[in-house]
This record gives C-alpha cells, sequence and structure tokens, in this order.
C-alpha cells in the first residue's frame, strides 16, 4: 500500500503559531510595509463591531498605533481593557475620542492640553464642540508663523528647528502643517515676508504717529533710530536670509531683494521723493545701530580687555 505524502513545507499541520507579542510591539496590524499614510495595512479589515485590537482600532481611526499609545500616557484616552497577557481591547468610545482629538486639534486648533479638558464632556454628551475661530483658517498659518518666527530667531537658528518644534509651539498637530506650508523652507519664506511687511507697515503708523513725513524729513537720525527699534525683531531671520544670498543661493538672493526694495521704500519714504536710495541709508544706519545694541554699550572695553 503506498505510503501517503508528507505536508509540504518541511512543518507539521499541528505547529504551534510564535506566541503574541506585547501590545506596544510592532505587529502587522499596526506597521507593516503596506501601511497607508495614517498606520493602517491596506490588507486590513473593518471589523464589525468591538472589542477591537490596536491595529483594528488604527484602521478605524486612522490614527497610527504610535499616537494612540502617545494619548494613552497623556491621558486623552480612556484606559482600554485588558484582553489578554499582553493585549488590551478597545471600543467605540476610542474611535470616537480619537476622532475628537483629531478634528480639535485640526480643524479647531486647540492645543492637547486644551483638548484633555474639554474632551471627557465631549464622550459623555454634556459639552457643546468649542466654536471655530473667527479668523478661520488663517488663523493656524498665522500661528504657525508666529512660532517660527520665535524658533528661527533661537541662537541655534533655522537649521536646527524642526517642523515638529514649530508645530508644537504652534499648538498645531504636524500632519496639519503641511497643509499651510508644504515645506520648512517655505514657512521660512513667509516668515520673512511677514517680518518684512509688518515692519513696514508699523513703521508707516510710527511715522504719522511723530506727525507725518514732516516731522522726520530734517532729521535722518531720527529716522533710522525709530525704524531700527521696528527691525529689531526681524534681524535674527534677515542676517539669516542675507547669509544664504552670500553663498550664492538664487532663491534667497531673489527673495532678500524684494524685502531689501520694500523695506528701502517703507524707510526712505518720509525724507525723500526718491525713497530707495534714502532707505538705504536710514537702513545701513538702522542695522548699525541694532548690532550695537545687540553687543551691548560697552562692545568697545570688552574688545579691549582680551588677552593677548
Amino acid at each position: 500500500m503506498p505510503k501517503e505524502p508528507k505536508p509540504s513545507g518541511g512543518r507539521s499541520s499541528g505547529a504551534r503559531k510564535p506566541p503574541d507579542g506585547p501590545d506596544d510591539a510592532p505587529s502587522r496590524d499596526a506597521t507593516t510595509d503596506d501601511a497607508g499614510p495614517h498606520g493602517a495595512t491596506a490588507h486590513e479589515v473593518r471589523p464589525a463591531s468591538p472589542p477591537f485590537t490596536l491595529g483594528q482600532l488604527v484602521a478605524l481611526s486612522g490614527v497610527p498605533a504610535s499616537t494612540v499609545h502617545h494619548y494613552r500616557r497623556l491621558g486623552l484616552l480612556p484606559a482600554p481593557a485588558p484582553a489578554r497577557p499582553g493585549r488590551f481591547a478597545y471600543g467605540e468610545r476610542h474611535v470616537r475620542a480619537l476622532e475628537l482629538i483629531r478634528e480639535l486639534r485640526e480643524e479647531r486648533c486647540m492645543p492637547l492640553s486644551q483638548i484633555k479638558v474639554v474632551l471627557p464632556g465631549l464622550l459623555e454628551g454634556t459639552g457643546p464642540l468649542p466654536p471655530y475661530s473667527e479668523d478661520g483658517a488663517s488663523e493656524p498659518q498665522q500661528r504657525l508663523i508666529e512660532a517660527a518666527i520665535r524658533l528661527f530667531s533661537e541662537p541655534k537658528g533655522y537649521a536646527s528647528v524642526t517642523v515638529s518644534e514649530i508645530a508644537a509651539a504652534a499648538g498645531i498637530a504636524k500632519g496639519s502643517v503641511y497643509r499651510h506650508f508644504p515645506s520648512k523652507e517655505a514657512l521660512f519664506t513667509a516668515v520673512v515676508e511677514n517680518l518684512c511687511q509688518d515692519t513696514a507697515d508699523r513703521f508707516a503708523q510710527a511715522v504719522a504717529e511723530l506727525g507725518g513725513p514732516e516731522g522726520l524729513a530734517s532729521d535722518p537720525g531720527k529716522t533710522a533710530f525709530v525704524f531700527g527699534r521696528l527691525i529689531a525683531r526681524a534681524m535674527p531671520i534677515l542676517l539669516e536670509l542675507g547669509a544664504r544670498a552670500a553663498r550664492g543661493d538664487l532663491p534667497s538672493q531673489l527673495l532678500a531683494a524684494r524685502v531689501l526694495r520694500t523695506l528701502a521704500e517703507a524707510a526712505g519714504r518720509p525724507l525723500s521723493d526718491n525713497p530707495v536710495p534714502a532707505g538705504l541709508q536710514v537702513i545701513e544706519t538702522a542695522f548699525a545701530a541694532v548690532l550695537q545694541w545687540a553687543v551691548g554699550p560697552d562692545w568697545e572695553a570688552r574688545e579691549n580687555d582680551k588677552p593677548a
């Protein structure tokens, strides 16, 4: 009687499966080569009803597993129920919480600290959704610009600042940054343009408060002082732009040329009918004043005290 063929593959049909890993370990449910933009796999099947595994929660919510764990550590999500050793079970409440967190962060621009306060009431149905900002979509964009101005102006400078840091400082989800600016470089350009226009607008207001162009026309030194006080905030970022232009970066050179013309016209308008040459003289004096303010009044004495 012929023998029955053995199963192919070299493994008995009764072989034991490897034990499941802990909930925090990478798994096919949460992180695979087929993962989509939110961490859900291309082969994920939507479960009909809870309880859900972590991978199923990721697929339902579109929130990556690492973010789910982060929200759990912050106390934003209800504690999951233990399912078996190293595993937890999630429910509809967790799906709803993740949906609300995303809406509050991305559409209403709320930081996580505020979301933690309002989320329990929203989940219980006892609290209304916070209203949208009156400024609409422009508000998060301006918050990103203001946060970038602060961070780019710090001693470590533009190169060391990450998009994650800018998003955190603005109270906006990192992924939402790219809805407003396609890159960190595009945000830097927006920062430069914002500072330039803000300086020009505030200088025009200062001129009006000082009696109009007639009040400054005979005093270029006073004009330079007023302009210097207003441009000081922008100096670290303008110096970064100038350094790029000096290294031959063409986009930076073009941007620097636009900025210089805008500032020169604004600074020179109270002094002359030909504002650009007059404005360039004001800028030169103002930049020297800002540099002296930065190093302090005793900079010359300190320079002389340096050891040989």
